[in-house]
């Protein structure tokens, strides 16, 4: 009787939302990462009410936009934007410096203990969507309409593309070849 009971409620829960995953869509959120125009950064090494008016674009448009920095990296690392040092990023997160002048901007990601530096170009985009996993913003995908940010990904990523490559495979004989008598 009481499994008829679990599985029926269960029944229940899964068909109320089948648009939403079963698994949490976001961590909990951290209060102790950065809030306002430089959002997400767990250091902050620049002063958060400047830094917007200094960062400058490669490749400037019109307008302003959020700059949106993910670390790709399962370990720490330090964001600079052109020649400004930003802040520090946990692993895995996604950092958003808002009102910044629209365009392109060269964003250097050190890999904290690696010695290594990725440097990438990144475009402002004018939505300002919710970084996750974040700070108390984030606290908006248990609402009912949520979509995770980011799972519409279409970047081109211009290394690690494999070479085809094929081994050179002998050609069976037949009898016929072989009786040249």
């Amino acid at each position: 009787m009481l499994h008829l009971l679990l599985l029926s409620v269960l029944g229940i829960a899964q068909a109320e939302n089948e648009a939403r995953p079963l698994r949490p869509t976001t961590h909990p959120a951290d209060l102790a990462l950065s809030t306002g125009a430089v959002e997400n950064f767990q250091r902050l090494y620049c002063d958060p009410e400047t830094v917007v008016s200094k960062l400058k674009p490669s490749t400037a448009a019109e307008g302003t936009g959020h700059l949106y920095i993910r670390n790709e990296y399962t370990g720490w690392v330090d964001i600079t934007v052109g020649e400004e040092r930003i802040g520090r990023l946990q692993p895995l997160t996604t950092a958003v410096i808002h009102g910044v002048a629209a365009g392109t901007y060269s964003v250097s990601i050190a890999v904290e203990r690696m010695q290594y530096t990725d440097t990438v170009l990144i475009d402002t985009i004018s939505e300002d969507l919710i970084a996750t996993p974040g700070n108390a913003r984030s606290a908006v995908a248990i609402e009912k309409e949520f979509r995770k940010p980011g799972l519409e990904d279409n970047r081109v990523f211009t290394t690690g593309k494999l070479a085809p490559y094929t081994l050179a495979t002998a050609i069976p004989s037949t009898e016929a070849e072989n009786t040249e008598e």
